[in-house]
């Protein structure tokens, strides 16, 4: 028998070396203009695997000026409503391509059904009165191929698997597969159970450092069950169901003039969306390009989209400049045709500038122009607006603070289709609204934070208390003295939400729909050893009867727990 010519320690040292070797990939889409102070957050992907959030709303719902709108717990719609401007209040990207609503819902997405494993990075980008969310596929950077695995369990039998593995090769070829199958029954005695499954296939092809083409397509089946309050009946239907699958598809040609974050470069995507179910199949089209440029004190990017439904042409123009290290500015100008001879306009312009003392930056946006919030909607019509908001922050080692006022013009907001007992939203003609976040570090090892907001002046808009309030106590810990190598590390975190009294929305006859003020309790345990994460869920630990809407309940002393495992092969 031949003696192994390779021997265990050799093929050990040899995977540690590819692990070590970092591969070209395509850059992210949209993400090359200048950030402003304030205008962005970014989360990265241990972030997202550290942040105490299930789903991508939850994601959403750490901004100040947030209320989510939760239809229960996990496997119902989890809607954000920024500022009081209700279903179009956030806009999305996936990859750089704008997320068009399709399906039984053609007004607002649900973030909520995306697979928070199956993303790379998350970026908040905050305006006044208007949210954009974009969304990163995973990306693999190294020889060693990665794989990552995971499995959730607890309460009324939840049931979540994954399983992604992703390969890239140095001749420039890339693979990327991954799928999560995400399942919830209904209470005893309840309605409401829900089963989804996202997958997502990424096949790339860099044949120089200049060049490169990919494809990517991402499915997401979903069959949600109608939530009735007590007997099944169209009387005490409070979200309808949902069964069908969504396709999202692009194929991307890319080209740089030199590697590196600096210079020209040129994007060319041909995308399609579609839904299909017994009730709805719908298709949309889309062609875009984006070229853009960069320098150490100044950006531009110019998008241009057309979409075969709704919106023919969308148009963007963003610059940025940084003249001095302490001094940016920006500046966004838009431009959509929508169906039916209907038109928006807008333009953002934002500056920022940091004091030499203290840490004291200062940011200010304005927006101003005419937009059609649901271009879906053939009847909804522009609508005039002049938005300003201006913040102020401080941010040390040990202690943060952020303060931003908002001056909202008058507003039409939709309402969210999933929550069919707040049928409408009542119109404002302006609102003042101030928001808060602040961070104490009371140790290296304890943080304390929270977030705030509260409408001032003008008309107190439906859909967001008067006030509404997060805070969250983090205990974060390596425990260096027992594990000098730094491998394990743990969190215990508990959250505090709280809202006073309001108006969340409208009947049908147009009476307003009172929500009573609450405070729910969560905690959140999650501890890693290498590359290998647990964690345990706990929310609604006072079991208080109600949740964030009127008459959709968060259930009391629910959990979840699951494990995840990442490792290069």
């Amino acid at each position: 028998k031949a003696a192994d010519t390779l021997s265990t320690a050799d093929r050990v040292l040899k995977a540690q070396g590819q692990e070590r070797v970092l591969l070209r990939t395509l850059d992210r889409v949209g993400t090359g203009t200048l950030l402003m102070p304030h205008s962005r957050v970014v989360l990265t992907r241990d972030s997202v695997d550290w942040a105490t959030a299930q789903t991508v709303s939850e994601l959403i719902a750490r901004v100040p000026g947030v209320y989510l709108w939760r239809g229960g717990w996990q496997g119902r719609a989890e809607m954000p409503n920024y500022l009081g401007r209700g279903a179009t209040s956030v806009e999305y990207l996936l990859d750089g391509v704008p997320y068009l609503p399709v399906g039984p819902d053609s007004l607002a997405a649900d973030p909520s059904l995306w697979s928070l494993s199956l993303l790379d990075r998350v970026e908040v980008e905050r305006g006044a009165g208007q949210l954009r969310v974009m969304l990163f596929s995973r990306r693999h950077d190294r020889a060693a191929p990665r794989t990552r695995i995971g499995i959730t369990s607890g309460d009324r039998s939840i049931a979540r698997y994954l399983g992604t593995f992703e390969r890239r090769y140095p001749s420039g070829i890339g693979l990327g597969l991954g799928a999560e199958y995400f399942a919830v029954n209904a209470p005893n005695g309840g309605t409401g159970g829900m089963n989804s499954t996202n997958a997502w296939i990424q096949l790339g092809y860099l044949p120089s450092p200049t060049l490169g083409v990919q494809f990517q397509l991402q499915l997401q089946d979903v069959a949600r069950d109608t939530l009735f309050d007590g007997e099944p009946g169209e009387e005490n239907a409070l979200s309808g169901g949902v069964v069908g699958t969504r396709s999202d598809a692009q194929l991307r040609f890319s080209w740089q003039r030199a590697p590196g974050d600096l210079g020209s470069r040129a994007d060319l995507i041909v995308g399609r969306t579609s839904w299909s179910s017994d009730s709805v199949a719908h298709q949309v089209g889309r062609l875009g390009a984006v070229v853009a440029h960069r320098r150490p004190t100044w950006s531009s990017q110019l998008t241009v989209w057309h979409n075969s439904e709704w919106t023919p042409l969308d148009a963007r123009l963003a610059l940025g400049w940084a003249p001095f290290s302490r001094m940016s500015a920006a500046m966004e100008l838009v431009e959509q045709a929508h169906s039916g001879d209907r038109r928006s306009r807008w333009g953002t312009a934002r500056v920022g500038f940091r004091a030499p003392i203290l840490g004291i930056t200062l940011s200010g946006v304005v927006r101003d122009g005419e937009r059609v919030q649901a271009p879906a909607d053939t009847e909804d019509q522009g609508q005039r607006f002049t938005d300003l908001e201006a913040t102020a922050s401080v941010d040390g080692r040990r202690i943060g603070a952020e303060v931003g006022m908002a001056r909202l013009d008058g507003w039409r907001p939709i309402a969210y289709r999933d929550f069919m007992r707040v049928a409408s939203l009542r119109p404002v003609e302006s609102s003042d609204w101030v928001t808060a976040k602040a961070r104490v570090a009371v140790t290296s090892w304890l943080t304390m934070e929270s977030l705030y907001e509260h409408a001032i002046r003008g008309d107190l808009p439906d859909g967001t208390p008067p006030h509404h309030g997060l805070t969250t106590a983090t205990i974060r810990s390596r425990f260096l003295r027992n594990f000098p190598s730094g491998i394990f590390e743990m969190k215990l975190q508990g959250m505090v939400e709280t809202w006073s009294p309001g108006v969340i929305g409208r009947t049908t006859e147009g009476a307003p729909i009172a929500i009573p003020g609450r405070t729910l309790v969560r905690g959140w345990l999650q501890f890693k050893i290498g590359p290998f994460i647990a964690y345990y869920d706990r929310v609604n630990f006072q079991a208080v009867r109600g949740g964030t809407v009127t008459r959709y309940p968060i259930p009391g002393l629910a959990s979840s727990f699951g494990v995840r495992w990442d490792f290069l092969n």
